[in-house]
């Protein structure tokens, strides 16, 4: 019988090669979970905010949505009313500064005895919402989503979502 004798060196690479083979195959799942669905409320009104990728390193699905408290007829006055009552945004959030980085479009809007509810939607490129060159937080992405509210009178509204923190 003959016994294979490795050095201590040798044991040690095989072992952290098995370490960063498991470390490299699981990191995607962490990093990015998928979907990723945020919401943000106050006393009159709700907005939620989600990322879906469609396949590892493809498109993703962006959805906001909002509820804002009121009367029906004035909910209905809104929706009357010519123009566009809402206009949605994703903004990627930087220590120094936001920057728009693409307009999602209205896809469903309704008075109801709750008050008015819109839904946005859209399919994003990676580099659509890739808003990070990594100089301050190694690549990890900061997007929120920011609707606006337009009144028949011009006054305007903005609600923000909160914050999704992820590679895009």
């Amino acid at each position: 019988m003959s016994t294979v004798s490795r050095s201590p060196i040798r044991r040690m690479l095989i072992v952290l090669s098995a370490v960063a083979a498991a470390v490299c195959l699981a990191s995607p799942a962490s990093a990015e979970p998928n979907p990723v669905n945020v919401c943000n409320s106050g006393s009159d009104f709700t907005v939620c905010f989600s990322l879906d990728r469609l396949q590892p390193g493809g498109d993703i699905n962006v959805h906001l949505g909002i509820d804002v408290a009121m009367s029906r007829e004035e909910a209905q006055a809104i929706i009357d009313h010519s123009g566009e009552e809402f206009s949605a945004k994703i903004i990627g959030q930087d220590p120094a500064f936001d920057n728009s980085l693409a307009s999602v479009p209205v896809t469903w809007s309704s008075a109801w005895d709750g008050g008015l509810s819109a839904e946005f939607d859209m399919v994003a490129t990676w580099s659509q919402l890739n808003e990070d060159d990594g100089f301050f937080d190694g690549y990890i992405d900061d997007l929120f989503g920011r609707i606006v509210l337009t009144k028949p009178n011009g006054q305007k509204r903005t609600f923000n979502s909160t914050t999704i923190h992820g590679y895009y």
